[in-house]
Parts: C-alpha cells; structure tokens; sequence
C-alpha cells in the first residue's frame, strides 16, 4: 500500500475544488481530470474532505484478510470512542471490535497517556529549541518536511501513540501468550489516511510496527451492529487521560504543559507555522497541531460530525468517575524511558529530488519568479494548477506552457 488515496477519474469532473484545498499544491486539473503528485502529498485527507463526488477513496483491509491472520492485534484509535452515542459503554465498543475477528484489543489511549508523560519530560529539559512541535499527525511532520524544513529540529522526537501502542501490544502478547513475533499481525482502526501510509513510509527511521490500517468509516456499520448483540470477554477499560488525544487541545492538557497552544485546520497551521519560522512564538514551549477539524475526532475517516464527536469525548472524560483504568504498561513508564523506547529519529528526506547546488536552486526560483511575472497573477485555476506561481512551477519543469493560461491565448489572438 503505497498510496493511500485512490481517485476514481469515473466520479471526477475537474472541478477544482480538491486542488484549491490540497495545502501543498499536490494536485492538477489536466483534461478535466484530477491528478495527485504522490511526491507533494502529504495524505492530509483536505481532497477526501472537498470532493463533492466522493470521487476520492482509499485501500480498504478486507475482514478475511483479518482472518487469515495467526494472532491479529487491533489497536482503535482514540477518536473511535467520539464515534457512537452518548451512553455507549466503552467496554462494548471494544468488545464489537474484537468480534470483527480480532484476538486482542490494544488501546491507543493507553500509549497516549504514556507520550504524554514523555512530552513533559522532553518539554522540562529543553532549553534551546522553542517551541516544540508535535509528531503525533504524520500529515504535519510531512508538510514540514516539505515547506518548512528549517523547523525539523523543532520536532518533539516522541513516537505517535499508534506506533507505541504497536509495540507494547506485539510485546504483551508475545510475552502473555507465548505467540511467536513473526505470527502477530498488527491493524489499526485509523480516523485518517494520513496514518495509512506509515506503514510502508515512517515518519522515522524505525520500521513501523503497524501490518495494517483499516479506515474507522469502512467497518463502522459492522461495529455499530455489534454492540447491541456483543458478550465478548474484553474486560478492559480505555485511559480516560489518553482519549483526550482525540480533540483538539488534549495533548497539551495530558502532558501537563505550562505553555503550549493547540492548532487545528490546515490554513491556520500554515499561518502558525510561518510565525514560529519568523521567530515569532519562541515564548511558547508546546504547539500541538492537527489537520482536521476539533483535532482526531475530524478525521476524514471519521463518521460523526467532528463537534458532536468533541462533545461525546468531552461526556466521556467528565463522567470517567473512579473507573478503574486498565493501563497496566503506566507502572513500566520510567523503565522504557530510559531504554529510549518512546523516542522517535525524524528522517531528513530528501526533497530536493533534483539534487541541486544552492546556487542551481536559486537559478531555478529566479526562473519561476521570471515566469510568474508573465501570468496574470489572477489564481483562477484555469490552467488546472491552483495559483499562478504554481502554474510557473509546471512550465519550468517542461509540464505546461504559457499557453495552458486562457488570458495569455486569449491576448495573442486579438
């Protein structure tokens, strides 16, 4: 699975809409087509969100596949339990999970609230380098990665909660059951595609220890089924501190941080990002950052309404009372700190593809500018790229020509 997010060019009109919202400019219009640069995009899910022909979908894990598994582990994310009314018991909702076909259920709430501990630790001992940036979206360490690279060191290197949760559950089970590594297969219940490419594309230097991700949308009808006829034996209960990872906000409220902002939305992102590039927020210690809407809970594989779902979350954590949690990997926090088992190594890619001198580069971006002078400067997306520097982009790199733009065409016919 390389590429997470399929387009259906049956269902696509060329409407522009997709390529207007997509935050890298990843996407053309070309002979009324859609067309994804898989080396721009960053799996944000923006395109998911804007089609209004639902011409965009994704690689979906079928349930035999999940069969044919020797030991199959399912790690739901923490956005999942945003998903179903108010009132829905936990336990149930793990317990459908587990009817799917699974032998074990791993929360990600438990390695949320373990990332929690280790980004306040990270957070006391940095002195230099403010603010830190959260991993936990792999759509924005890919965007840095691409518009903002001066701010790699900005990364806070701590492992996702999937990713942790992954290797605590292969671990426990390999340890309780005796099951050989090599039989455990591992399926997380995503809430957006951005996750899905980890596997085959880590974040970090480390093989990921996720096999498979199911989009939540894709089996949500058969979980919701389940849980009035489900007696399952999951006896486990989510950390109330770890599904506060789902919305917007949690991360900074777990860990505890004194000064810290939490950022949701693409464009806002953008904006947050530009200022911490200029020197601007070096006061603040923390920023959590997500794609989507209200954080998690707005994935684009989500089903409910991202505020409803805030709100359910919210419902969730306020009436916890003295739940007992079932977080047994908490009392192992300071053992595994100091092995280094939470820390992630931020690759550097390499997005200079073409392997230029800094003097080539600066060549090139005084070719593009040239080129932009020469449009209209109007963005109107006519030409089938988003903006008119965008369109010079292409034309340099022998992809279009100043033709393509209808008001040049149009000027040298009359």
């Amino acid at each position: 699975m390389d590429f997470s997010i399929l387009l259906d060019e049956n269902k696509c009109r060329g409407c522009t809409n997709c390529m207007r919202k997509c935050p890298t400019q990843a996407i053309r219009i070309k002979s009324e087509k859609a067309v994804i640069d898989t080396y721009k995009c960053i799996y944000c899910g923006e395109c998911i969100k804007a089609c209004p022909y639902n011409a965009y979908t994704t690689n979906n894990v079928d349930n035999n596949q999940i069969i044919k598994t020797k030991y199959s582990i399912a790690i739901p994310s923490t956005a999942i339990y945003g998903q179903f009314p108010i009132g829905t018991k936990l336990r149930d909702i793990q317990n459908s999970i587990k009817s799917l076909g699974f032998d074990y259920v791993y929360d990600e709430s438990y390695a949320a609230e373990l990332a929690s501990k280790v980004i306040n630790k990270k957070v006391k001992k940095q002195n230099q380098i403010k603010p830190l940036i959260s991993t936990n979206c792999p759509a924005i360490v890919r965007l840095i990665k691409i518009r903002y690279m001066s701010l790699l060191d900005n990364l806070v290197t701590v492992e996702s909660p999937m990713e942790i949760a992954a290797r605590l559950a292969k671990h426990n089970v390999h340890n309780e059951f005796d099951i050989p590594l090599e039989d455990i297969a591992v399926y997380y219940i995503s809430p957006c595609p951005a996750e899905m490419l980890t596997i085959t594309n880590p974040i970090g230097a480390k093989r990921s220890s996720i096999d498979y991700v199911i989009p939540l949308n894709s089996i949500y009808g058969d979980l919701f089924r389940e849980i009035s006829r489900n007696e399952n034996s999951v006896t486990k209960e989510p950390s109330t501190e770890g599904i506060k990872w789902a919305i917007s906000g949690g991360q900074c409220e777990t860990a505890k941080l004194d000064s810290s902002i939490s950022v949701f939305g693409i464009e806002n992102i953008i904006n947050i990002l530009e200022e911490i590039e200029n020197g601007k927020l070096d006061d603040i210690d923390y920023v959590e950052l997500s794609v989507c809407t209200e954080g998690c809970v707005g994935g684009a594989f989500n089903v409910e309404n991202p505020f409803i779902a805030k709100r359910n979350i919210n419902y969730i954590i306020k009436n916890a009372g003295d739940t007992k949690q079932s977080n047994l990997d908490i009392s192992k926090f300071e053992e595994l700190f100091d092995k280094n088992f939470f820390d992630i190594e931020i690759i550097n890619d390499d997005f200079n593809k073409d392997n230029l001198s800094l003097a080539e580069a600066i060549e090139k971006m005084e070719n593009i500018e040239a080129i932009t002078a020469l449009l209209p400067g109007l963005d109107c997306g006519s030409c089938g790229s988003p903006t008119c520097r965008a369109y010079a982009e292409d034309i340099y790199n022998g992809f279009a020509d100043l033709d393509g733009c209808i008001l040049i065409k149009a000027n040298r016919r009359s």
